[in-house]
């Protein structure tokens, strides 16, 4: 049985279907699991476990048992649930149990491969929890998936012009070294021995010629494969960043920052493979085809002692080839995991320094990025032990040559000429054969990339390239939702059977205790996520057939955190119609109320903020998103948390803002903690543990004397 491993640190369990699945002679992506089971940045649940693999066909069962129940009597394989020890402290797991003795049990482990335990110490990592799988009716066998090349090869196929001059200029570079090495051959045997003294100058300068034109060629062919190498770069790169960017909010909730970043570096990797595997395994299989005919020519005695490198180097590319991919696969994922907490870290500088915490996320830092440099050392020997057999199977067959070759010279069946002149040749042979080992590393390093890139290009985009969908000019903005139902991925519900309207022009506003769906409501309006059950009507059309891009596009949203990219003012407010003229942006400037602020800046609309708005007061980058939202008179507009990280006086500004616009009849939602805020609206929604449990004005709501007076009393203290 063959261990999948785990493309993140959070694909343990769909790794683990993956593997029993290829038991059962069916391939599926892990990342294609993940998403089934609803992994997120905590992991998978059990239940995620079982709906994932009854989604693939599987009869699935999830159970508890004891250290009793572990005997080789269970049916293999089958997934366990343990709790590993990290550098990070104790994590939990899945593994697969592939076998099981009266003493020992085998692991298949996604983050570490093939494992061995004793009984006795597995059930101290066990937490009890296992999950059977076996193959029900539904179940079908999927062929292999497309390995690197046959995933990645059409980035070539727009420069079959490039690969066809690399191909015949490494071709005329070849012929030009194997005359080369003829001409030692026939100036030791004819010329010297001979005093041919015309023959000797005209050959010798033909050589010279030889050599002018063979460099030229050599980098005028280094030219043409970097210029392609970049332009498969930059294919690479920026079909992934699309892609990427064209992915549901669920995958980014889902996965670190570093993790995602991190596959930019695979997108290198790849790139640096194919144009290797493109330009060098090609032409040094051609090269090494022409030389052996041409070594055969001269003396087939050298030739199959010669020829004894290509079973040796085929065992140790063999040999090697596990050791490699297990490597890289290690490095990939824990650089990934550096670079996610080095993300981190930049972000949460400031609160960093505030808890003098310096030292201890330096020392956190040091110790994940020693694991990194210590699996990289151990690569390192894996592929210094390769390059040694290489090079002593090299050494060796060059002194058997020489040896063979003088013993034959000796008795006068080889001349001297002949020898040097296969000795030449023999750079031609045995330098491409050595360039095809070497280039093992990269390959193997390149299928590990390809498997985690192509897991991210194999997710379907957010919005669907086919089918018809609804494009009103406007909305209205009536809304209702319908028995709606929603959690994230497996987890525990969020918002259970939701049951109200929102009539055109009013504005409402939903509150309630943290953790109660506020949010996770407004994420459903703007397909973030679809629903698990019910339905969303946005004047009397179903939300799933109105197009995603139109939708927002008639959507203000004012998130409770702000983003503001570096660059001016005015883009950041055009951020989402960058067509606006200067006169739109100040017209929505004015209604948000920070026309005059920035008419007040050196460069006014053009003025460059920081990262983030780092320069700007929370209240100022409050009004500039709020010009952003009311950009394009939307139709809909949605203030989740707007002001809660705000003083009293700048919330109080931004609330005089958001009052002003009540004119303008745009339905509007409010999310809010601080009730002060919605004391104005038309109708107040309190939520609790994902339910509507009050509903009415803010004078109604008091003198029901429920949550809502509750809050509002707890507020006022």
């Amino acid at each position: 049985m063959k261990c999948i491993r785990q493309l993140d640190e959070t694909d343990c369990g769909a790794a683990c279907i993956a593997m029993i699945a290829r038991h059962y002679k069916s391939r599926s992506g892990v990342t294609r699991i993940r998403e089934i089971a609803g992994t997120d940045r905590q992991g998978t649940t059990l239940g995620g476990m079982v709906k994932a693999a009854e989604t693939l066909g599987f009869t699935a069962r999830a159970l508890k048992g004891n250290y009793e129940a572990l005997s080789p009597a269970l049916p293999v394989p089958f997934i366990a649930h343990i709790k590993k020890t990290t550098p990070q402290g104790g994590l939990l797991h899945f593994v697969v149990v592939a076998r099981i003795t009266k003493k020992i049990i085998t692991v298949l482990d996604p983050a570490e491969g093939r494992q061995k335990y004793t009984i006795q110490d597995f059930c101290k990592l066990w937490t009890g929890y296992v999950v059977f799988l076996s193959p029900g009716k539904d179940f079908l066998i999927k062929k292999k998936e497309a390995g690197l090349f046959t995933r990645f090869l059409p980035l070539l196929v727009p420069h079959k012009s490039e690969l066809i001059q690399v191909g015949i200029s490494s071709l005329l570079i070849t012929l030009f070294g194997i005359s080369g090495s003829l001409y030692f051959r026939y100036l030791i045997d004819e010329i010297l021995f001979s005093g041919a003294f015309t023959s000797l100058h005209v050959i010798s300068l033909g050589m010279a010629i030889i050599t002018l034109f063979r460099v030229i060629l050599e980098v005028i062919r280094n030219h043409i494969v970097l210029t392609f190498s970049l332009k498969v770069d930059f294919r690479l790169i920026f079909s992934y960043f699309r892609h990427v960017l064209h992915l549901p909010i669920p995958f980014f909730d889902s996965r670190k920052t570093g993790e995602i970043l991190s596959r930019i570096d695979d997108a290198q990797k790849i790139r640096n493979a194919l144009s290797e595997a493109a330009v060098t395994v090609v032409l040094d299989i051609l090269m090494v085809l022409v030389v052996a005919a041409v070594l055969f020519f001269q003396s087939s005695l050298l030739f199959w002692v010669t020829f004894l490198t290509v079973p040796l180097s085929s065992v140790l590319v063999w040999f090697f080839s596990r050791r490699f991919a297990r490597g890289y696969r290690q490095v990939m994922g824990e650089s990934a995991h550096v670079q996610s907490y080095l993300v981190e870290v930049l972000g949460g500088s400031n609160t960093i320094k505030a808890l003098n915490a310096s030292n201890l996320v330096y020392e956190e830092y040091e110790k994940r990025q020693m694991h990194v440099v210590h699996t990289a050392y151990s690569l390192g020997i894996t592929r210094n032990l390769q390059t040694f057999f290489t090079t002593l199977i090299e050494g060796w067959v060059t002194n058997a040559i020489f040896w063979i070759g003088s013993y034959n010279i000796l008795k006068g069946q080889m001349s001297l000429g002949q020898l040097i002149s296969f000795n030449a040749l023999l750079g031609y042979f045995t330098g491409p054969l050595s360039r095809l080992i070497n280039l093992q590393p990269s390959l193997q390093e390149a299928f590990v990339a390809a498997d985690r890139l192509g897991e991210v290009l194999e997710l379907e985009e957010e919005i669907p390239s086919y089918g018809k969908w609804l494009k009103p000019q406007r909305f209205a903005g009536k809304i209702e939702f319908n028995t709606v139902s929603f959690r994230y991925g497996t987890r525990r519900p969020v918002l259970e059977d939701l049951n109200f309207n929102i009539q055109s022009g009013q504005w409402v506003a939903f509150v309630g205790p943290s953790g109660c769906g506020k949010t996770s409501l407004v994420k459903l309006i703007l397909k973030f996520y679809k629903p698990e059950k019910g339905t969303i009507f946005l004047d009397e059309h179903n939300l799933e057939d109105i197009d995603t891009v139109h939708l927002r596009s008639r959507i203000g949203y004012v998130p409770q955190d702000i983003f503001l990219f570096s660059g001016t003012i005015a883009e950041n407010i055009s951020l989402h119609q960058p067509d606006a003229s200067l006169e739109e942006i100040v017209e929505a400037a004015k209604k948000a109320r920070v026309h005059d602020f920035i008419e007040a800046l050196p460069e006014r609309y053009n003025t460059v903020i920081s990262e983030k708005g780092a320069s700007l007061s929370g209240g100022e980058r409050q009004r500039i998103a709020l010009a952003r939202a009311l950009l394009g008179n939307p139709d809909l507009l949605i203030f989740d948390e707007a002001t809660s990280n705000l003083d009293s006086i700048s919330e109080h500004e931004i609330h005089q803002t958001m009052e002003n616009l009540r004119g303008e009849k745009i339905t509007t939602i409010l999310v809010a903690h601080r009730l002060s805020t919605v004391v104005h609206c038309d109708k107040i929604f309190v939520m609790e543990h994902g339910r509507i449990v009050e509903s009415g004005t803010h004078q109604e709501l008091l003198a029901y004397k429920g949550l809502y007076a509750r809050l509002w009393e707890g507020a006022s203290i």
